[in-house]
């Protein structure tokens, strides 16, 4: 079930990544051309160090520039798969509610829980806030890595994905990767992953 980050991470966090202006400049013309490029963001070593004291392990931050036609939408998904084949979405965000993005910052993190299911915690920063929710898993290792390596422009209707989590119970891990957000190479070998995920698309209304 997906929630908002609350107490001291959710400062911190918020303090952090809500780096977005989606306001329109008085007297700026509109824009008839949508465009939006993504690309990873460097942190300083403060904002490095802010991060290290919020107890997220693994995280992953881009910097997504553009604007959008007002009956378009950005929506940001987790695609899980098993086994290599895609079983379900989860943490799925729609009817961003933002058309313009400057310095606009995105993230992806994952927490292992030391609960009873040994779940884990996947945190979504997205233009408009933050979502989290907790995910199953019996994985004994796993590995995190970004799928993006340099500015990417996004295709309408065309994903491209951002980060990878892939476990696995056996005593080789399968390597999954991808440079410019394609559907990372070796994921149809790999025993359970997570891929995050930004979409281009018309809105929706509900």
């Amino acid at each position: 079930m997906r929630n908002f980050i609350s107490g001291s991470l959710f400062i911190i966090f918020t303090l952090l990544l809500t780096g977005c202006v989606g306001v329109e400049k008085e007297n700026e013309k509109s824009i008839s051309n949508t465009k939006l490029t993504i690309e990873p963001y460097k942190m300083s070593e403060k904002e490095e160090l802010l991060i290290s004291k919020t107890g997220v392990e693994q995280i992953a931050f881009f910097k997504l520039e553009g604007n959008l036609k007002e009956d378009d939408d950005l929506q940001f998904t987790v695609e899980v798969y098993e086994n290599g084949k895609l079983k379900e979405e989860s943490l799925s965000t729609s009817n961003e509610p933002q058309t313009k993005f400057e310095d606009c910052i995105v993230s992806f993190g994952i927490n292992n829980i030391n609960d009873k299911d040994h779940s884990l915690q996947l945190i979504s920063g997205i233009p408009s806030g933050f979502a989290t929710t907790n995910y199953s898993n019996n994985m004994t290792s796993s590995s995190f890595s970004k799928l993006v390596s340099e500015k990417v422009t996004l295709e309408k209707n065309k994903p491209i994905y951002l980060a990878a989590w892939v476990g696995t119970t056996k005593d080789k891990l399968r390597f999954v990767g991808s440079e410019n957000g394609e559907l990372p190479a070796g994921i149809e070998e790999a025993e359970f992953a997570l891929l995050y995920r930004i979409l281009w698309t018309n809105n929706v209304k509900k």
